[in-house]
């Protein structure tokens, strides 16, 4: 219950996007002749936006944490829609897709890795006034080379080795 009312409350997120950071996209608004009226409009669509990415991105990581491929390809591809919904996440979005098509959980894994680079900076590029959202961190994922990922709850779950180091990791930044 505590992680839905976390979501819920993302709604209050100020405007960011994957590669294009809040302050940016105000002096582009103003560039392209945008009006105060347009610009704050799109400003609570891409709030609304980015609060449905964090919820769905939470429901891929739950999955990977069952490691059910049928399940992390459904979630993936929910992500995928609500970034695709986001100017600048065309990328990221390519990158959810690559997890619905990948034939394996290990093959998921390793692109979600990328995804949780990319979905960790736009959520950074928000301002939250809710519970928290943890970037937690896993020292053995990707080689050794570690590998981050976004949680609701302090407690870590691993999703890259829930199998057998399921508590493995950190929480290295709490976002609110």
């Amino acid at each position: 219950m505590k992680i839905i009312k976390s979501l819920c409350f993302l709604a209050v997120i100020a405007s960011s996007a994957c590669n294009q950071p809040a302050k940016q996209q105000q002096e582009t608004a103003k560039a392209e002749g945008v009006s105060a009226d347009t610009a704050k409009t799109t400003a609570a669509t891409q709030i609304a936006d980015t609060a449905a990415v964090v919820k769905a991105y939470i429901a891929l990581k739950d999955e990977f944490l069952k490691s059910d491929v049928a399940g992390v390809k459904t979630a993936a591809s929910a992500l995928e829609a609500r970034l695709a919904g986001i100017k600048g996440c065309s990328e990221t979005a390519i990158v959810a897709h690559q997890i619905t098509e990948a034939g394996d959980i290990k093959a998921q894994r390793e692109s979600f890795l990328a995804l949780s680079k990319d979905v960790v900076d736009l959520v950074k590029g928000g301002k939250f006034k809710s519970a928290p959202i943890y970037v937690d961190f896993c020292p053995m994922a990707d080689g050794g080379k570690g590998g981050y990922w976004l949680s609701a709850a302090k407690t870590i779950e691993n999703p890259y080795f829930p199998e057998h180091m399921k508590e493995c990791g950190s929480v290295k930044e709490q976002i609110n």
